[in-house]
């Protein structure tokens, strides 16, 4: 089965050279990403064959990309190329499956606030060398290019053979769209998975810029250009990413499919209620949390039961599934539920004394953002008691699927080191957590797969397989499961079970 993004995948070049700057990054990227990859190169305008701009402002070249881009499409930007990526993604999310960029930094020119680029005398003097001899500025920005690369001589000798094609009014216009660009409000902005990628000896972008972005990865020995120089490097943390987009989840699945299963999720999670009411057994009865939000609450199950421990608390339950909390009104009608997602809540910065969750943060993509989310609305000396799967949940049923084919059918879960160290990255001064196995045993295979639905947590990845299951590979699974059935005629599903305390200390790490 070949490895592919969905969607096509747009590279866009960046000032001072047109598409020819890829060189066989295209070429390379087609080939591991598998057959049916399709791949663009887009020349910006007045570069290569592009027609020019009446002006080169943020708003025309987004709108420009706008009409040149496919209707939904991976997009990887080199410097000034990923600078306008930023832009597009935030102003049309729904467009963009994943963005990444190369060399891009937030501003391309420091100043007091941001001084981790290029200076402003430095850039102003680019601009007049333009002006007065653009041969002459673009032989010098070849040197900056090149400078601090490990292949540096070799480097500059492949791009002095390149020819690209520039408007001299499109590279003005351009050049002075770069001293302007400023990314900093976008990056709130943008919805999909993105990847940022630095180089260890850009000397025209700094690599502590990327102490300022999520998500980078840094391609040691290279300057500007690291698709030219560490290429290998470079495919491996791109590939490594749209590896990671197979797993990532779809929350509007995962909303609607829980949604679904409200009605008989009581009756069916029995696990999941056991362990809930072991977690909410554990906070101490001399608590006295002003406000208590019960995270991911689905039916309101245990909401109620905080409701009851903590009679003098507020409970707030928190859902991103308009049908869980649909039905959870119908049964609790005198709880507070609000309709939010727990990586972008709707309540105010240190609003909650008490934080529960209850297998339900494992259905976010991005444990950072988690992170920094639960610590925001946490108050000071504030706790949050968790549980969630682990990585070794459904090992048999993962293992079982994998020899029937190369499809995902299991959701991936973050491990407890990945949880601990987005927590402790967040803030959090104490982070106690530890990990069980748990095993249920079930009469069938086909008894496992129809509670797995009925409680919602089926395969919810936004990359999953794009084919039915028929009977045939379910047959398969059937007979390969057989190879875990116990003595006592049951198969067994393992659960890893994540679960503690985390504490926001009024103090600051130290």
């Amino acid at each position: 089965m070949p490895k592919k993004p969905q969607q096509p995948i747009v590279m866009i070049h960046g000032w001072g050279t047109d598409s020819q700057i890829w060189q066989s990054l295209p070429e390379r990227l087609s080939a591991t990403r598998g057959q049916g990859c399709q791949i663009q190169t887009l020349d910006l305008p007045g570069f290569g064959d592009t027609p020019t701009l009446d002006e080169y402002t943020e708003a025309s070249l987004v709108n420009w990309l706008a009409k040149q881009l496919p209707s939904h499409c991976y997009l990887i930007g080199l410097s000034l190329g990923g600078m306008l990526c930023r832009a597009f993604a935030a102003q049309y999310p729904e467009r963009v499956a994943g963005l990444i960029t190369i060399s891009s930094n937030l501003k391309f020119v420091a100043n007091e606030q941001y001084p981790h680029a290029m200076e402003r005398d430095d850039f102003d003097g680019f601009l007049s060398s333009w002006t007065e001899n653009s041969q002459t500025c673009l032989k010098r920005f070849t040197g900056l290019l090149a400078q601090g690369d490990t292949h540096q001589r070799p480097l500059i000798r492949q791009l002095r053979s390149i020819e690209s094609k520039i408007d001299p009014l499109a590279g003005a216009g351009l050049l002075q769209l770069l001293g302007s660009l400023d990314n900093q409000p976008h990056m709130t902005q943008i919805q999909c998975p993105s990847l940022n990628v630095f180089a260890e000896f850009d000397a025209l972008v700094p690599v502590a810029a990327a102490a300022n972005i999520e998500n980078t990865q840094i391609i040691s020995g290279a300057g500007h250009l690291p698709h030219l120089t560490a290429a290998d490097q470079l495919i491996e943390v791109v590939d490594d990413f749209f590896e990671s987009q197979s797993y990532r989840l779809d929350k509007q699945k995962v909303a609607e499919s829980f949604g679904r299963a409200a009605q008989k999720y009581d009756v069916v999670a029995q696990l999941q209620h056991r362990i809930g009411e072991e977690l909410l057994n554990s906070i101490p009865n001399h608590q006295t949390p002003a406000n208590i939000l019960d995270l991911g609450c689905g039916t309101g199950y245990h909401s109620v039961q905080l409701q009851d421990r903590f009679p003098q608390s507020q409970v707030t339950g928190v859902d991103i599934s308009p049908g869980m909390l649909a039905y959870a009104e119908t049964q609790y009608p005198d709880c507070t539920w609000l309709c939010s997602d727990a990586e972008q809540m709707d309540l105010a910065t240190g609003s909650q004394q008490l934080i529960f969750s209850n297998f339900a943060v494992q259905w976010c993509d991005n444990l950072a953002r988690l992170s920094a989310e639960l610590h925001r609305v946490l108050a000071a000396e504030g706790q949050v008691y968790l549980v969630v799967p682990g990585p070794q949940t459904l090992l048999e049923l993962r293992h079982a699927w994998a020899q029937v084919d190369e499809g995902i059918h299991v959701n991936r879960f973050a491990s407890l080191q990945e949880w601990k160290a987005a927590l402790t990255e967040a803030g959090f001064n104490k982070v106690t957590l530890e990990s069980n196995l748990v095993t249920e045993q079930h009469q069938s295979v086909r008894e496992l797969l129809l509670e797995l639905k009925n409680v919602g947590a089926h395969n919810n990845n936004a990359g999953k397989a794009n084919h039915l299951t028929g009977k045939q590979q379910l047959k398969a699974l059937y007979n390969a499961y057989e190879n875990y059935r116990l003595p006592d005629g049951t198969i067994p599903a393992t659960w890893e079970i994540i679960s503690g305390v985390i504490t926001k200390s009024s103090l600051p790490n130290l």
